[in-house]
């Protein structure tokens, strides 16, 4: 039939929200979900190519920064490195209206260029600056909304963890889509420090002003000199990648390397940091893993069973064109960023997204991006976002619609991004054909 393709997707999709409803890990699901399908659909036999594709999907030396990210942020946030940034940014910030948020931002910016880490970045910045937030008379709508938007930055700004899945999923360039990232990350923030620069001085009873102590020129440039070291670990992580001088593999591994050094020589490498980053790196690790193979699998099977050619082809009957068949795609993944994780979105939609945007011609890192920034508002969309409920971990006494409240505008912020992205491209593309160059 025309459109049994239809039916095999809704098959699948119902199947597959069963098990999530359930409570069955995401990662178990789609694997249990692709043993069913090619068995009904193809017989035992096909249970091998399975096994098959996936020793192959993980077995990619291209996968090896997503381990080495991790650590590099545990590490970083274990042994107190992060939150010595933090610190050396409230200082630089000086007198300005909202200037805890500011830090929040400024410091979320910079956890994001050394560890990629969102759910490390919002857990450290909401232990560290909410409370003193709180002391000084910020409102959630100021406090929660900035830990919110620093903390999400380490999706886009590289080195990313969740950018090295994507484009190990997407079958793209990692190194160009990581570099691809810095452009954006950096106007986000820009937005970030206007908007909350802005509301604190319309609405000074939501951040009020306070008498910080006065830090002297010679003071800010001493602690800028006590945290350049790590200011560096920018440069051997993102830098090396955008200068050809090193793989994302091999500057993840130096940038692991460094950030140990730097903390045996801050005096705060300790055999419990060491430990208890390693065991949380190698969880993390390992359902990124099953992530990818579930992700394979699914693909195998759409493909096997005629979705994935039937969608495409659909979708080229439609005649919506690129731009339109882009906005609809987003629309999809910002309404599934309301009810499913990050890692979720990416198993589901990529597989079926990816062969469409070839089809049409579109610029493949520059639709990754998109979905990165998509899949970072897909952290903080109510109601089930992931960073929601990290802010709520560390922050009992918040209750939940405040968290809510203080999200919705750095999702409109966000939005503003994509917008922006779509009208000038080249914010995504400049800096990939320069480094290819």
């Amino acid at each position: 039939m025309e459109y049994e393709w239809i039916t095999t997707l809704s098959f699948f999709f119902g199947l597959l929200m069963l098990m999530m409803l359930s409570g069955m890990p995401v990662a178990i699901g789609f694997i249990t979900l692709n043993i069913v399908g090619l068995y009904l659909y193809l017989g035992p036999g096909s249970l091998a190519l399975l096994a098959t594709s996936s020793f192959t999907s993980i077995g990619q030396f291209a996968l090896i920064p997503i381990p080495l990210f991790i650590l590099m942020g545990e590490l970083l946030m274990r042994t107190g490195l992060a939150s010595k940034t933090v610190e050396a940014v409230d200082h630089w910030i000086g007198k300005v209206p909202g200037r805890l948020s500011l830090s929040s931002v400024g410091g979320g910016t910079l956890f994001g260029a050394l560890s990629g880490a969102s759910m490390a970045s919002v857990a450290m910045l909401g232990s560290t600056l909410v409370p003193e937030m709180t002391k000084r008379g910020y409102k959630p709508e100021m406090s929660v909304s900035s830990i919110l938007a620093g903390g999400g930055l380490a999706v886009l700004i590289p080195p990313s963890a969740l950018g090295v899945l994507l484009g190990a999923l997407a079958k793209v360039s990692i190194a160009q889509l990581l570099v691809a990232g810095i452009l954006p990350g950096i106007l986000l923030a820009a937005m970030y420090f206007m908007y909350f620069a802005v509301r604190a001085k319309l609405q000074p009873h939501l951040a009020p002003p306070y008498d910080a102590p006065t830090t002297s020129l010679a003071q800010k440039l001493y602690i800028l000199l006590t945290v350049s070291p790590l200011l560096g670990l920018i440069v051997v992580v993102t830098g090396f990648i955008f200068l050809g001088i090193a793989t994302p593999s091999e500057s993840a591994a130096m940038g692991v390397v460094a950030t140990m050094v730097l903390a045996a020589c801050y005096g705060r490498l300790s055999w419990e940091a060491i430990s208890k980053s390693l065991m949380s790196a190698m969880t993390t690790t390992a359902m990124m893993l099953l992530v990818i193979v579930g992700s394979t699998g699914f693909s195998q099977l759409l493909a096997a069973t005629g979705s994935t050619t039937a969608l495409v082809s659909s979708v080229a009957d439609m005649n919506l064109g690129p731009i339109l068949t882009i906005l609809v795609m987003q629309i999809i993944v910002l309404l599934l960023g309301c009810f499913i994780d990050t890692i979720s979105i990416m198993l589901v939609a990529i597989p079926v997204f990816m062969p469409i945007v070839q089809a049409l011609g579109i610029h493949e890192i520059w639709f990754c991006i998109l979905i990165l920034v998509q899949l970072e508002l897909a952290g903080i969309t109510p109601p089930f976002g992931v960073l929601l409920f990290v802010m709520k971990g560390v922050q009992q006494h918040l209750r939940i619609s405040e968290i809510y409240r203080a999200a919705i505008p750095i999702v409109f912020i966000q939005i503003a991004l994509v917008a922006l992205l779509m009208i000038f491209p080249e914010i995504v593309t400049t800096l990939p054909e320069m480094a290819k160059n």
